[in-house]
């Protein structure tokens, strides 16, 4: 069964109806009746012959019409029997089961409550959404099952999933009480989702032909793999907009003990939600602005933004806002367009000094106004603009507004407008939400929405390239050897974890290239090694005790005679016999100095959530300090390990830095999908870390390989 009877039954129950101001039962029953339900609605309460002039059944059975849908609204020990009144009828569809205190408070008995709950639900074909929530709403049909007083039902191509019945109904008032109310689709608020899921009702919104764009409040994901597997399907057709809270330790500890939900590490939350092209917002505010705005403006073809203010503090919160954003650079007007500009604003107008930026000045009137927007949508090189005025007592608002209406009939690129004053300009911006044209009450809010919409088209441009990546991949993806295969299953059944040479061994398989070292098991044999290059060298342990070698003094580098080499193994031996004297030591790796590159690290480890989880960041041994990385989820593609790449804050190293040398991106994004690959196919590797690795204007080479192998009951 689909959703369906959940937003579009033919008939609803509400047991446990009450004239009660205080109870649920009082309000759910209310909103169905004010609303004007299309289709029966029928109250059940043994203990009320009527209510609110119409009649109340004692019981689901006395209900002398069809039932598809009941909303139950009884204390949690009495919901199995309702579900035992329901498979009698066997006309019942859905349920909404209100009530609080199942699974959510960890307590077996109401753990097992939950499940003989679901038990009968199951015997009677009957689909659950909760316990613990409150339901769903469609403004298609007046479909109210929650029990939240003063929404208002406005139509609009907003749909709404929540896992915070209370947050949830907020985010509907504060969107239905606007200077033009923000209309909605459907809603839905899952609780303790112990049959209908996030993922369940994902998917009907991608199917619904009323839901434009999809707005969510999610507090943990117990199926995160499917969940990264639905989000990538739905945001193939519709926008996906997310406020995840649990970012702190603290504020994760609370939704845990909220929703019962799991809740991991946040960066991996970040970097599944950017993979799989969900926009993810900091408030309710900017989740409503960028689910209004993308619901009622096309999108950017490319991410060159203006900014017209008639006003230069706002304007230049607007710049700020937009200069912090990775995704925009401002745009550069034409020279035809700054001429138009200067010739149409007052004189004191500041135009193009900073690119991309025009203060029309106080002075201008509501014809500057729209002759500037006008000029600035007509250049090629404005993908979107930020339009901002703080109308004075002689500009009016509504004529404003109504200029701007006209100026953007059939505009083809996104424009997000801010006027400021209050009441002063209310009505004109009704006008223009009237007009599908979205406001804003602060510029950094129209600002961080123009983002927001440049990350959507983004996610569209790259989606339609990944495909033929995908292809091509599967064509040409190298394997596990049957000898490493091996190598791996014997450590694993030794408990142990690989030696360096081991590892390389491993990674190399996968076509991830290292450069010549020598295994040595004496100092004579290192000698040796280094007689063959006579190049500066430097040496490292073998260990499969020791994990971190430069920590117990296992690292010498730059070694350039055979006396400096065995001097060295000695001291090395030495120095890990004293820091680790229980160390299996297999002897040293020998290998020539790297020259210098750009130091940076990919590594690797199990989310226990997602899965493999592929890190890369600039600062190898450094990376703690700077932590300038960037995630995704394996398996992945070029798109998202140049998109990883393009995430970190010192990208502009790898272009070259003051004539510096530039970095090998295509080899670096080379490196990073083939450790999301290795994750992928074994999951009886743990970590890998390959750091430093050195990236050089022709090529990439890890100078430490490091492999820690899963627990067996992991594999």
């Amino acid at each position: 069964m689909t959703l369906r009877s959940y937003f579009n039954p033919s008939s609803i129950a509400v047991v446990g109806a009450s004239n009660d101001p205080g109870k649920a039962g009082y309000q759910i029953y209310r909103n169905l009746l004010d609303l004007g339900f299309e289709g029966p609605v029928w109250a059940v309460n043994p203990k009320l012959p009527e209510l609110f002039d119409r009649p109340c059944y004692p019981t689901l059975r006395d209900i002398p019409g069809p039932v598809e849908l009941m909303v139950i609204s009884v204390p949690a020990f009495g919901a199995p029997e309702i579900f035992e009144q329901a498979e009698a009828r066997g006309d019942v569809r859905a349920a909404v089961v209100i009530a609080s205190g199942f699974s959510e408070t960890k307590i077996p008995e109401r753990v097992a409550l939950e499940r003989d709950m679901l038990r009968i639900a199951k015997r009677a074909g009957i689909r659950v959404m909760g316990p613990n929530c409150v339901g769903v709403m469609n403004t298609g049909n007046h479909l109210d099952t929650t029990f939240a007083a003063g929404i208002r039902q406005s139509r609009g191509g907003m749909s709404v999933i929540s896992q915070s019945g209370a947050l949830g109904a907020s985010i509907m008032m504060f969107a239905t009480h606007q200077p033009a109310p923000m209309g909605f689709a459907k809603w839905a608020h899952v609780g303790n989702q112990s049959d209908v899921d996030v993922l369940e009702v994902m998917r009907f919104y991608r199917d619904d032909p009323d839901t434009r764009v999809i707005a969510m409040y999610m507090e943990g994901i117990n199926n995160a793999k499917d969940f990264l597997k639905v989000a990538r399907e739905v945001t193939r057709d519709k926008p996906v907009i997310a406020l995840k809270v649990g970012r702190s330790e603290a504020g994760s500890g609370a939704a845990a003990s909220h929703t019962g939900s799991l809740v991991g590490s946040d960066a991996v939350y970040d970097a599944a939600f950017r993979q799989a092209g969900i926009i993810r917002v900091d408030t309710v505010e900017e989740l409503l602005d960028t689910a209004k705005a993308i619901s009622m403006q096309p999108l950017p073809t490319g991410n060159r933004i203006a900014v017209l203010t008639e006003a230069g503090g706002p304007g230049i919160i607007a710049m700020d806002e937009l200069g912090l954003a990775k995704d925009i650079v401002m745009a550069r007007f034409e020279e035809r367009t700054i001429a138009a500009l200067k010739e149409a604003l007052p004189p004191m107008a500041i135009v193009d000094h900073t690119p991309g930026y025009v203060d029309m000045s106080a002075a201008a009137d509501e014809e500057h106004h729209a002759r500037a927007l006008s000029i600035v949508l007509e250049d090629p090189n404005v993908d979107g603009i930020v339009h901002i005025s703080v109308p004075p007592t002689f500009l009016r608002p509504d004529e404003l507004a109504r200029r701007t209406v006209d100026v953007l009939d059939g505009a083809r690129k996104p424009v997000t407008i801010c006027y400021m004053a209050g009441k002063w300009i209310t009505n004109a911006r009704r006008l223009l939400e009237d007009a599908r044209i979205p406001t804003f009450d602060m510029p950094e809010r129209a600002a961080r929405t123009m983002r927001n919409m440049v990350r959507r088209a983004q996610h569209m441009q790259r989606s339609k390239l990944g495909t033929q990546e995908k292809q091509d991949a599967s064509r040409h993806s190298p394997s596990l050897s049957a000898a490493s295969d091996v190598l791996l299953r014997e450590r694993r059944d030794a408990d142990e974890n690989l030696t360096e040479p081991e590892a390389r061994k491993i990674l190399s398989d996968y076509g991830i290239a290292f450069e010549r070292a020598v295994a040595a098991a004496d100092a004579d044999r290192a000698a040796h090694a280094f007689s063959e290059t006579q190049e500066p060298t430097a040496m490292k342990i073998i260990s499969r005790d020791i994990l971190h070698k430069s920590d117990v003094g296992g690292v010498r580098v730059n070694l350039r005679t055979e006396a400096e080499v065995r001097d060295a193994y000695r001291d090395m031996l030495a120095n890990v016999a004293r820091a680790n004297p229980d160390a299996r030591i297999d002897g040293v790796l020998v290998s020539p100095m790297a020259k210098p590159g750009i130091e940076m690290i990919v590594g690797a480890s199990r989310d226990a959530q997602f899965g493999p989880v592929v890190m890369v960041g600039f600062g190898g041994v450094l990376v703690e300090l700077l932590r300038d990385v960037a995630f995704r989820i394996a398996p992945f593609y070029e798109d998202e390990a140049r998109a990883m790449i393009d995430e970190l804050q010192l990208r502009s190293v790898l272009d070259g830095v003051r004539g510096g040398p530039k970095g090998d991106v295509d080899a670096l994004a080379k490196l990073i999908i083939r450790v999301g690959r290795v994750m992928t196919e074994r999951s009886d590797i743990a970590e890998i870390d390959l750091n430093p690795v050195r990236v050089y204007a022709g090529g990439v080479v890890p100078l430490d390989a490091r492999i820690v192998l899963a627990g067996k009951e992991t594999a």
